[in-house]
């Protein structure tokens, strides 16, 4: 069953098939929190908060619209409780640490070659925040150019320029390095 034909369910008061969709977006929803905090309690937390917004929520969504999708409507307010968060912290936290990845992440198990990743993740260091939001939800997430714009408040052109330039420098820096590692 399509996602908005269960939304239109939970609308019309069917609140147990909010339960397929949480099943369905629940693993995503979590790493893409965790990818943001870096911490297992706090991504929890957030993502707990998350889904009890959606379902106090679901019959704000548009469900009769063309264009309208759950998926970026989820991750819209999780990627808004991620930044809630870091607005409320007391501590002296620097935004941009929630994009920060890094290799001691569970998700790092899964690859095959960590030194790979570590250099992948290198070369996401040297993007500015936005544009390591844009590559994450393209490349990690999956989504689709509209759900990143969806999300992120971006036009949809701008999403596909920041993924394509972000790319090319990626691809710039990493032929640099080589070069450099084959002279010495």
């Amino acid at each position: 069953m399509e996602d908005k034909e269960l939304v239109i369910q939970c609308q019309s008061g069917n609140l147990g098939a909010f339960s397929e969709l949480y099943d369905r977006y629940i693993d995503k929803i979590y790493k893409f929190v965790y990818m943001k905090t870096s911490n297992q309690e706090t991504a929890e937390d957030i993502t707990s908060d998350v889904f009890y917004k959606a379902m106090n929520s679901i019959n704000t969504f548009r469900s009769n619209e063309e264009t309208s999708s759950f998926k970026s409507w989820i991750y819209t307010i999780a990627n808004n409780k991620v930044i809630d968060f870091y607005r409320t912290q007391k501590t002296e936290t620097d935004i941009e640490e929630c994009f920060d990845l890094g290799i001691h992440h569970d998700f790092a198990n899964d690859v095959d070659n960590k030194e790979q990743l570590s250099k992948v993740l290198k070369f996401l260091d040297t993007l500015k925040s936005d544009q390591k939001e844009v590559i994450m939800l393209r490349i990690w997430e999956d989504l689709s150019y509209k759900e990143i714009a969806d999300i992120t408040w971006k036009s949809l052109d701008n999403c596909k320029k920041i993924v394509s330039r972000s790319l090319k420098n990626i691809q710039a820096n990493f032929i640099l390095l080589l070069l450099i590692i084959l002279l010495f």
